[in-house]
């Protein structure tokens, strides 16, 4: 349980219960422990967001180049069997 001190007051019950959480998971004793805890992931948490918005835009980018691939590859089948039933069509 965590000790009731100024800073703490000031959290919703439900801060307090996350606090609480993460003491227990990480066997942290004090609020202040818990603080910097939290900190130090908030700040690895978002360099690894970043990381992934990164991968998720090449990611997309990859696929839109793929579509268009795929719209010429479509196209061109198109023009080959219009070719093809063209040339049937004159033997």
């Amino acid at each position: 349980m965590i000790k009731k001190s100024t800073y703490i007051r000031s959290f919703t019950t439900t801060q307090l219960m996350q606090l609480e959480k993460v003491a227990k998971e990480q066997n942290i004793k004090t609020v202040p422990e818990i603080l910097f805890y939290s900190l130090d992931n908030y700040l690895e948490q978002k360099q690894e967001i970043a990381s992934l918005k990164r991968i998720i835009e090449l990611k997309k980018n990859n696929i839109t180049t793929l579509e268009i691939k795929l719209d010429f590859f479509k196209s061109a089948s198109k023009k080959i069997h219009e070719l093809s039933d063209y040339l049937k069509t004159k033997k």
